[in-house]
């Protein structure tokens, strides 16, 4: 498997957290085993495209379902697993909510935990998206093609985005950062409120959801870290702002499916673990 993460520079950076390009073509095939990919609850919006294979997902009734080649994905509020059914090469635009939502006319909220067809969802601007990636040689050509196009979008719309809110949104897992609505609020010149109302409608997520995603983030980017300074579980949970070791145990639990000392031992060596190392 080779799997790898690209993070834009520049303005684009405001829009797009992170390109991740995934290919299991060079692997053999049929695998010893059910090939599983994890993936941690999550507060951004995705575009995932298929040029080669295909994974399922199980459905509201627990039914495994594949997916088409070009999907849109909201925030995820829980764990998900996919099942790879042949060799993959994939890659996935992983996008701020709020930039998401200008970007694609989407509202966050209505995506929520789900995968959706996006050629039934995006807007003409969007068609020749298949076309165009499975026409690039590599990886590279396919980056450099995504970020002229999506570059392109997002000049077109960024005096629209409200840039106090897209900042509160990418530093809501500081320890130091609005713990509470009213001062998010404060923080974004609203009232509390109001802030609730800016949240659900370009996060699609309250505040207190966004805040815990994000910190769980916060974790697992720790956990993996192999230069992070030597500390106990007990002092990462007190500089993210968790009330205890506990407290970061039951959310890691409920948001990225183990607790963290299990989390990053799976994270340093289980193949089924790759999202949580982007």
């Amino acid at each position: 498997m080779r799997a790898w993460m690209h993070t834009p520079q520049g303005e684009l950076a405001e829009a797009v957290h992170g390109i991740g390009f995934v290919s299991t073509v060079d692997d053999p095939w049929p695998p010893a085993q059910s090939q599983l990919n994890r993936f941690p609850a999550m507060v951004y919006c995705s575009l995932n495209f298929f040029t080669q294979g295909a994974v399922a997902l199980p459905g509201a009734d627990g039914a495994l379902r594949a997916l088409p080649d070009w999907v849109v994905s909201g925030p995820r509020t829980r764990p998900v697993a996919s099942l790879t059914l042949a060799p993959l090469r994939t890659l996935g635009v992983v996008l701020y909510p709020d930039a998401f939502a200008l970007l694609t006319g989407l509202a966050p909220a209505a995506l929520q935990d789900r995968n959706d067809p996006a050629g039934a969802l995006l807007d003409a601007g969007w068609a020749d998206w298949p076309r165009a990636l499975r026409a690039c040689a590599d990886d590279a050509a396919q980056l450099a093609w995504i970020e002229a196009r999506l570059g392109a979008r997002w000049r077109a719309v960024r005096d629209r985005w409200d840039a106090g809110l897209g900042a509160s949104l990418r530093r809501l897992a500081a320890p130091d950062s609005a713990a509470t609505v009213p001062a998010l609020g404060a923080e974004l010149g609203v009232g509390a409120r109001q802030a609730q109302r800016q949240y659900r409608a370009r996060v699609g997520l309250s505040p207190a959801q966004a805040r815990r995603l994000q910190r769980m983030n916060a974790a697992v980017v720790a956990l993996r870290d192999p230069d992070a300074p030597a500390r106990t579980l007990a002092d990462l949970a007190a500089e993210l702002g968790y009330a205890d070791q506990a407290h970061m145990a039951r959310e890691l639990r409920q948001l990225a499916g183990l607790p963290p000392s299990r989390l990053e031992e799976h994270i340093a060596t289980d193949r089924e673990y790759w999202p949580y190392r982007l």
